[in-house]
């Protein structure tokens, strides 16, 4: 017995092609083989309790190992740096990184565990991008009582808040080099997003985030990518899709807080009644997208915004609190059932009337009968 992430295996080592994977799976499909019809966005990284035991474990670890670090070399590198915090604090967080990477040598490269090697790559990608910052902080002088100007501070604060999310975006990008992990293309995303919005918030104009535009555009960009990863793999059936999906999910909350943004005028506020109508228009449209490209991300991260449009609408039809509260989460919660329970039929429908040829029939997979 056999399922689509052994298929893929055999796929990524060469066993057998693209094309023959894809007719295997529409022939245990016909047959009725409910191991042949995985859906695409099967959370693979969680094989058993094991798994989440051992993430605990990770956890700990890192935490014990920072401390004991910290313990062991902090009045060393305080030394050898002359007294800056900022470097030496860098010098305690690289070993526990280097630590990480080792372990992930066995959890990830040997054993092929995800969760704890997702656990591992984010406290990896997270210490060597703090120890950038605060390498490039020692370095600037951003704790200097010398600087001359408040301006001066903040745009040296600047510095070190990109540095730290840029080196962050670079160790994700080594771990993805190494082990190709799709998660870790989640952590680029992310990183390099924050290093956007702090740029941004430093050095240009905060508006731009605030107002939801920045957060549409840098939400925009990540979407297109893994778009370009679905496009390459319509048949769902190699770690490119996986690489996909990651990249929706961090791409969605993003486009989802822009429009949000852009159509209030702030990220920080409630819409009005028309907003908040258009609004609901706006997010109806990207879960039929999401329902085309079969990826959930996009109507999973509106969800938050969509119960507080379709709130601020039922209010200004007159209804109280309790009114309010009730009817939103009705249709709120009979929609997702509905849809949940019907993805496969809707998805078909849907596709009845999209293109199936040339490049939309590559973002656009069908749906097995």
């Amino acid at each position: 017995m056999f399922d689509r992430t052994d298929l893929r295996a055999a796929v990524e080592a060469g066993a057998i092609s693209q094309e023959a994977a894809s007719r295997l799976e529409a022939f245990l499909t016909n047959r009725g083989d409910p191991r042949g019809t995985a859906d695409p966005e099967s959370l693979r990284f969680l094989a058993n309790f094991n798994d989440i035991f051992l993430t605990i474990g990770v956890g700990i670890l890192a935490i014990g190992l920072t401390a004991l670090t910290g313990i062991i070399f902090g009045p060393t590198a305080s030394t050898v740096t002359q007294g800056s915090l900022s470097v030496a604090s860098a010098l305690v967080l690289l070993p526990v990184a280097g630590i990480m990477w080792l372990l992930l040598e066995y959890f990830c490269a040997r054993r092929r565990l995800l969760l704890p090697s997702m656990a591992l790559a984010s406290i990896f990608a997270l210490y060597v991008g703090l120890a950038g910052g605060l390498l490039v902080s020692g370095i600037t002088n951003v704790q200097d009582v010398r600087i001359d100007s408040f301006f001066d501070a903040w745009g040296t604060l600047g510095e070190a808040g990109i540095a730290t999310f840029l080196v962050a975006a670079a160790a994700a990008g080594a771990l993805y080099a190494r082990f190709k992990l799709p998660f870790a293309l989640f952590l680029i995303a992310g990183a390099l997003a924050l290093a956007a919005y702090t740029f941004a918030g430093f050095f240009g104009d905060i508006g731009m985030v605030i107002g939801g535009f920045g957060a549409f555009m840098v939400g925009l960009i990540t979407l297109a990518v893994a778009i370009a990863f679905d496009a390459t793999d319509p048949a769902r059936a190699t770690r490119r899709s996986d690489n996909a999906f990651w990249l929706h999910l961090a791409a969605a909350p993003q486009i989802i807080l822009g429009i949000r943004g852009m159509i209030s005028g702030s990220t920080l506020t409630n819409p009005g009644p028309a907003e908040a109508v258009l609004i609901l228009l706006v997010l109806v449209a990207f879960g039929v997208l999401s329902l085309a490209l079969n990826r959930r991300a996009l109507i999973v991260s509106g969800l938050l915004t969509f119960a507080l449009a379709l709130t601020t609408i039922v209010s200004s039809l007159g209804g109280g609190v309790t009114t309010t509260l009730i009817v939103t989460t009705l249709l709120l919660g009979v929609g997702i059932l509905l849809l949940g329970g019907g993805w496969k039929t809707a998805r078909r429908a849907l596709l009845t009337v999209l293109p199936n040829g040339g490049l939309a029939g590559r973002l656009f997979p069908p749906e097995p009968a």
